[in-house]
């Protein structure tokens, strides 16, 4: 059973030491209860036989001749009976050895049908046997023993008996102590005693409540700082593991890129643009996180790593294409989908290896099915594939490549927004118009940055109208990307 929550904890530790209280205090008190129990007892037994041996010491002083009642013999009996005091509300009386009938008795004043009645006729219980009082009296009286002693069942009521035999005058001197008189006075000792160990288990418990809640907290708070502490070296550790990883995917990323001269920070601004757009797209798309925004923004850099398997004859080749050539080119996706794939067979699943691997295999597809390697059309292309894309496109469109100076903004955005549901993804082109300013901004803040990487070049830069014409004529002119690949066809793109 897991323990998850502290209040849970504090109260299932109360309720156990509360029952292990109860328990103990309920054996202690059963315990207390059989020993005041044979205590007294021992006292009631003791005391049936003093009180017997004193009266059957007196009646044999009174030198008793009949003990008829009526006459002064049997007054004088009735008296000594009568001035006997006996505990738990008990009673004295004198039985006839033959009959078991009463002959006299300490309560007789109050109530004379008692002479009418034949208690020795009861069975008395010793522990051994269980026999009539006066059967065992004669037994015991051949054997020599005058004291008997056992329980006994008087109208419906259990009684401690001690009797004392008198054959002299035909006669037992019994005298009865109340059983229940007896369970009361035990009672009256232990039930006190009992409530203090209430008391004290309430205050012990109250006591083990506070200081549980306050080791607990200690605990917590101690356990919550080491977590704590823990946590943050974990975060430490797993945040210098992503920088190392990020770094060594941006170097092989940049190595694959170093092919490409003359494409500037090509791969900084595709992961700037992939943000934006990511970022735009969460709002109305759960699955997007901040977690996969920031592996988008690095998988991203992996886009083009297959063009490290095309030949230099064909990346490099500063003049159109030939068919063959162009097919060769359209296998850095294949290239670099496998060598990701791969990757990731060793390494096993991950997320951010998934994601680039997508890509790179998908980031040419087109919405309306029409790019490559797959021809995948809508959303069976990969939403991060679907992302790059646009960027790709974006940046293509605006930075200096050694065939063109770069558009301006508004023609770019005027160019992709117009291949709205065909080349790109609807969804990533109202994000990109969402967030144009950013984009034009990122675009600027580069193009200032890395004015002098590139040397300008004598050629026009390419108004939306020569774009255009350009598609219309895809399959006749190709304007040359000698890295990057860039051809303005259908679908305008990097290759």
């Amino acid at each position: 059973m897991r323990i998850k929550q502290r209040k849970f904890l504090v109260i299932l530790l109360i309720v156990s030491q509360l029952g292990c209280m109860l328990f103990g205090l309920a054996s202690a008190s059963g315990w207390l209860n059989r020993v005041v129990t044979e205590v007294i007892a021992s006292r009631v037994e003791a005391e049936g036989r003093s009180l017997a041996h004193e009266l059957a010491t007196k009646a044999g002083e009174l030198d008793l001749e009949s003990v008829e009642p009526g006459t002064k013999d049997w007054q004088r009996l009735q008296d000594l009976c009568a001035s006997i005091e006996i505990p738990h509300d008990g009673a004295a009386c004198m039985l006839r050895l033959d009959t078991g009938a009463i002959i006299c008795h300490s309560n007789l004043e109050d109530d004379p049908a008692l002479l009418g009645k034949f208690p020795g006729r009861a069975l008395l219980s010793t522990g051994t046997t269980a026999a009539p009082i006066i059967t065992i009296s004669v037994e015991a009286s051949q054997l020599g023993r005058r004291l008997i002693a056992g329980k006994v069942e008087i109208d419906g009521k259990l009684q401690v008996f001690t009797g004392y035999t008198m054959p002299q005058i035909n006669a037992l001197l019994a005298i009865y102590q109340s059983d229940a008189s007896i369970d009361k006075a035990v009672a009256t000792l232990v039930y006190p005693v009992t409530q203090v160990g209430y008391v004290l288990t309430a205050f012990i418990i109250g006591a083990s409540s506070l200081l549980t809640v306050f080791l607990v907290g200690r605990y917590e708070n101690s356990l919550a700082e080491a977590n704590s502490s823990l946590e943050r070296e974990v975060d430490e550790r797993t945040q210098s593991l992503l920088k190392t990883r990020n770094a060594v995917i941006f170097g092989l990323a940049k190595l694959a890129e170093s092919r490409d001269k003359d494409t500037g920070a090509h791969l900084e601004r595709i992961s700037s643009y992939v943000t934006v757009l990511a970022t735009e797209l969460a709002s109305n798309n759960r699955d997007i996180t901040s977690a996969y925004v920031a592996n988008l923004a690095v998988a991203s850099s992996l886009h083009d790593i297959g063009k490290v398997g095309i030949p230099d004859g064909v990346l490099l080749k500063p003049g159109r294409l030939t068919p063959t050539e162009r097919q060769a080119m359209e296998m850095h996706t294949t290239l670099g989908s496998e060598c990701l794939a791969a990757i990731q067979e060793r390494l096993g699943e991950d997320d951010f290896l998934q994601l680039a691997q997508e890509i790179a295999a998908a980031h040419h597809e087109q919405w309306n099915g029409t790019g490559y390697p797959n021809k995948l059309q809508g959303k069976s292309i990969p939403l991060a594939a679907r992302i790059v894309a646009l960027a790709d496109v974006y940046d293509a469109l605006t930075t200096r490549r050694p065939y063109k100076q770069p558009i301006e903004h508004s023609e770019a955005r005027e160019w992709i927004a117009t291949r709205y549901g065909t080349h790109f993804d609807p969804e990533v082109v109202e994000a990109f118009v969402a967030k144009e300013a950013e984009f034009a901004r990122i675009a600027a803040d580069y193009s200032q940055s890395h004015a002098n990487e590139n040397p300008k070049v004598n050629i026009c830069s390419p108004t939306t109208d020569t774009l255009l014409r350009a598609e219309q004529n895809r399959q006749q002119d190709r304007i040359a990307e000698p890295q990057v690949g860039i051809e303005l066809s259908t679908t305008v793109a990097p290759v």
